[in-house]
This record gives structure tokens, sequence and C-alpha cells, in this order.
């Protein structure tokens, strides 16, 4: 249980900013290590017809326990009552420590013979902290951490690119759960007034592509009618008016719903193509727009479906030109590499973190 460390940060402070200077150390010889990832199924129940029970889906048993060791640095206090805590050394950690009422995270700055992508972030309380004692002095503390999830993270993993037009960049998720999507977050510094996309090409059914040879818009829109009728699909596209096409990303891209003429499954699809290639794409899911403003720089979180501005203010999506919210995708990442294509006259920056399951050692 014990993690070895060189400085954590935690609830705003540092641990080297302690007014002594302590250092990380094992008290025991053995410790027990705890990987915290033992899990069970949810199962529904058997009978005398159903021999095997329907599984909904595990469930982690507990959660990670760190425990961090720590002593006055000998290199620092050299005799034994320099070492020994005292009260005011005592109160000053355990103030600290234990004071938020929430998880809060801890960052950990490790040992250099660790490796680059060693968890160093967890999110937890400290909920415990234990003397340690010689001859009936203190001599160091036990701090014991309990974790909110199973594992640690990664720090963060940033991807920037500045786009000027369209760009294809890879965005690898080496996440330890190899099933779930990550989702990042996504800040966007546009350079002028305009549109932009971002398609992962990963997380999207590819329905149909090729190249366009003129009229390229309307032979865009004829590429999406020929496919649903070929494939036996009706097709709505999504605004207003006659025919409710409403181009987007400059006359580029349009959306629609296709919806099976049998069974009525509806697909949400963007139809798009390259200003430079001329390629074209129909792809259901994967795909996102929003109108841009010079001064407006935003950033996503993708996982709490938020859009703010750069300092903390909710953006509207009619400000961003989104019409119909059903459209919306929140990009995710796969595990692995992640193709994305990204348009527009801006910087993108895409932010993640991947999970390790590696317990505290």
């Amino acid at each position: 249980m014990f993690k070895e460390f060189e400085d954590f940060e935690f609830d705003g402070k540092k641990f080297s900013e302690l007014s002594n200077k302590y250092i990380s150390v094992c008290f025991e010889d053995e410790m027990d290590i705890s990987f915290g990832l033992e899990r069970d199924m949810e199962s529904g129940e058997t009978n005398k017809y159903r021999r095997e029970p329907n599984y909904f889906g595990d469930n982690y048993t507990d959660t990670l326990p760190l425990e961090l060791h720590i002593i006055k640095d000998p290199c620092v206090y050299s005799g034994r009552p320099e070492r020994a805590f005292s009260q005011r050394d005592i109160r000053e950690i355990t103030r600290w420590l234990t004071s938020p009422h929430y998880p809060e995270w801890i960052v950990f700055t490790l040992p250099l013979k660790s490796v680059d992508d060693d968890a160093t972030h967890y999110c937890g309380y400290f909920n415990n902290v234990e003397p340690f004692t010689v001859g009936g002095s203190i001599m160091g503390l036990k701090l014991h951490f309990k974790c909110t999830t199973p594992f640690g993270f990664t720090d963060i993993i940033t991807n920037t690119e500045s786009v000027v037009t369209y760009k294809s960049v890879i965005v690898e998720n080496n996440s330890d759960e190899i099933k779930d999507y990550y989702y990042p977050t996504i800040s966007i510094i546009p350079h002028d007034n305009g549109s932009i996309f971002i398609c992962n090409l990963s997380d999207c059914n590819e329905l149909d592509s090729g190249t366009l040879v003129d009229n390229f818009f309307s032979s865009l829109i004829q590429k999406a009618q020929d496919y649903a009728t070929l494939h036996g699909y009706d097709i709505t596209f999504t605004g207003t008016g006659a025919q409710n096409i409403v181009p987007i990303c400059n006359n580029t891209a349009v959306q629609f719903y296709l919806t099976d003429i049998h069974t009525g499954e509806e697909k949400k699809c963007t139809a798009f193509y390259r200003t430079d290639t001329k390629a074209y794409k129909i792809v259901d899911s994967g795909f996102l727009y929003m109108s841009m403003y010079k001064d407006l720089d935003i950033e996503m979180n993708c996982q709490f479906l938020t859009i703010n501005d750069s300092i903390g203010r909710m953006v509207t999506y009619d400000k961003l030109g989104i019409t119909d919210v059903g459209h919306i995708y929140w990009p995710r990442l796969l595990n692995g590499n992640n193709n994305i294509l990204l348009f527009g006259n801006a910087d993108f920056e895409i932010q993640h973190q991947e999970s390790r399951k590696v317990g505290e050692s």
C-alpha cells in the first residue's frame, strides 16, 4: 500500500512547501501491494429454466488505497530530537491534508526511476493520519489516501494543432480502460470569423466516399440522396425551407437524417467534401461543426457536455450556429489511434488523461 514520491500537490499546496524538509520512506520491510482491481459482475437470477444468469456489466468492489510514509530529512536534521515530530509539525500537516470535505486531486512528482506514462494523478481524500513511533517519540507519519477509483491517471496529455484549412491528426489514447471511451477537453482559438469542424473518422460509420467532379455542393446533395435511395432510406435534411437543405462549413457540408423505410431506425448523418482534394464522405455520427468568431475562444468539456468561453462563461448553441441539437457530436477518443480531421482557421488543443491499472507501486 506504499506510494513512493519526490513531491506531491494537494488542495493547492505542495508537500515541499511545508516549513520543515520531509522525505518519502517506507517503514515496513514487506508491504502488502494492492492493485484495487477486484470486481464482480452484476447479474440476474437463475431458475429451473434459466441455468445461466443474464450479466449486466462489471462493478469494482473497492477503490485504490495509497499509503504515504514521511520522515524529516536526515540530511537536514541530524539529531534524533530534531527529527522527532512536534505537535506544531503534526498540526501543520494534518490541518492541510484533512480539511477538504470532498475528494480532491493529488498530483505526484515521482522519483527519477519512474517512466513517463506512470500514474501521477489520483482523486480522493486523506482518510487517516497515523504516527510512526520509536522509543516513545513520533519519528514519522503514515498518511492514508483513499482514491475514488480503482486506478490512477497520467499527466494531462496535450495535442496542439494549428490549422489553416484542413489537417488530419492522430490522437493516441493508451488508457488501460480498453473498452471505454475517453471524453477530452478541447480548446479552440479561431483566427477569423468562420466555420470549423471536428470529425473523428475512427468513431464514425463511413457510409460512402469518393471524389466529386463539378458542381460540388449540388453533387454532394445528390450523393446523399442516391445513397438513401439505394439503401432503402427516407432522407430528411435538417433546416427549414422547401427542401430543408442548409449548407454548413462554407458550403462544403450538409447534415440530414436517414430513416429506414422498413424498421423506422434513424441515423444522424453528415455529408462533406474537402475543397483541396474534392474527396467526399458520408458518415453516420462522429462529426461536429460550429460557427466561430475571432474574439471568442471556447473550451469544450466533452465529459460534462459544456462549452465555455475563455473566462468560464457558458456559450449557447445558437451563438455557435448549432440549430439541431440532435446532431451534436461530443468528440470522444477510442482506445488506440484516433484519426481526426480538423477544418477551419484556428488553433485546436485536445487534452486528455489516461487511466493506469498498476495499483499504488
